[in-house]
């Protein structure tokens, strides 16, 4: 499908920042502490995509309150947020590149994504990413919208960009992901391949760097993909 870009939305954990595997470990650790034990099949299932909200009540499996998650959330991410430090984790192959080009372009990009506050303030410090994001133009969960698979996030996204859904190219990495963009009827959907996942089954273009779609997005091109 050849379109005209009006707008790019970037999912940012596991597609912008490389850190499933981070992820993973944090929630083994929680996990473990707390006496429970998830396969691999189970988190992608359970936590791939997904809020702390819904996680948690996944692993309990029940409704939380307010005080009864905040503690949970704040374990749990301080556990990952050491060890990114400990990795100094840098932004996905080609992505700042990417942002050059859309810049250059005239395209307007954001991020859409279900990590709460206490971890996009971290980014922002770890990755500078005031150099190329406003940060009250990136969507978050803040509680105030359903996590994915619904549209919300997406579509709120698109709504800051001031662009119709279907004018966005989205790029995604988890399955509840690119859910998400179906039912907000992106106009694009890239998945990005940052954990060596099978893909096969989904209709889309997959990337493993963003250099594979940097030059159709260059100003003369103008923004048709």
């Amino acid at each position: 499908m050849d379109m005209a870009v009006e707008g790019v939305i970037f999912d940012f954990n596991g597609t912008l920042f490389w850190d499933t595997y981070l992820h993973n470990e944090a929630w083994d650790c929680y996990l473990e502490h707390h006496g429970f034990a998830w396969s691999d099949e189970e988190k992608n299932l359970k936590i791939h995509g997904k809020t702390n909200q819904d996680i948690f009540q996944a692993i309990y499996q029940r409704a939380l309150s307010e005080d009864e998650l905040g503690p949970m959330i704040m374990e749990k991410e301080t556990i990952y947020q050491t060890l990114c430090r400990q990795q100094q984790m840098d932004l996905a192959p080609g992505a700042v590149a990417l942002f050059g080009a859309l810049a250059d372009g005239g395209i307007p990009f954001t991020i859409a994504t279900g990590s709460g506050k206490e971890n996009v303030d971290f980014y922002f410090e770890l990755l500078h990413l005031e150099r190329w994001f406003r940060y009250d133009s990136i969507v978050y969960n803040d509680g105030s919208f359903r996590g994915k698979p619904h549209p919300d996030s997406f579509l709120l996204a698109a709504d800051k960009l001031g662009i119709a859904p279907s004018s966005a190219v989205v790029f995604e990495d988890s399955i509840s992901g690119i859910q998400a963009a179906e039912n907000a009827g992106v106009g694009k959907i890239v998945i990005v391949n940052s954990n060596s996942e099978d893909y096969s089954s989904w209709p889309y273009k997959v990337i493993t760097h963003f250099d594979e779609v940097r030059k159709q997005l260059l100003p003369q091109f103008r923004g048709r993909f």
